[in-house]
């Protein structure tokens, strides 16, 4: 089985494979440079003194560039190492958070588990991949 690749629609010789694990400018592979601070580490490509987020060029390799120049890449299922094009969307920017994953009825009960034996918002969000506001507004609802 051969591995698919996308050329840039901007960067002349510059493809890469669906998830992102490889990228060849010219046919020669591109070291991608890691930037460790904040909760989650940011892959990016150093290109013309300019840096390109791995999700965006994902993105515009597999699916165009953005229809608006203020758009950005995010992961759809909030998962931060998973930059298969087909979890990657357009959007405003700001926190993944609005696109965070919602807890399915089972989670829920597990959750308000958690809240009755005192464990912090912050925690079980954590826990679930979730937001802190997401826990929180089941605690009050559950509250009622």
């Amino acid at each position: 089985m051969t591995e698919e690749y996308r050329y840039h629609p901007e960067i002349n010789g510059l493809k890469v494979n669906q998830d992102g694990s490889k990228i060849l400018l010219n046919e020669l592979p591109v070291e991608l440079k890691v930037r460790k601070t904040g909760k989650h580490p940011f892959k990016f490509l150093l290109f013309k003194q300019h840096q390109i987020g791995l999700a965006r060029l994902v993105l515009e390799c597999w699916s165009g560039m953005p229809p608006e120049c203020r758009l950005t890449a995010k992961h759809i299922d909030g998962d931060y190492t998973n930059y298969h094009y087909k979890n990657l969307q357009w959007g405003t920017n700001g926190g993944n958070a609005k696109n965070s994953p919602k807890l399915n009825p089972q989670q829920k009960k597990e959750v308000l588990q958690k809240i009755a034996e005192g464990i912090g918002d912050s925690a079980i969000a954590k826990e679930y991949g979730t937001s802190r506001n997401a826990i929180f507004n089941l605690r009050k609802k559950q509250e009622k």
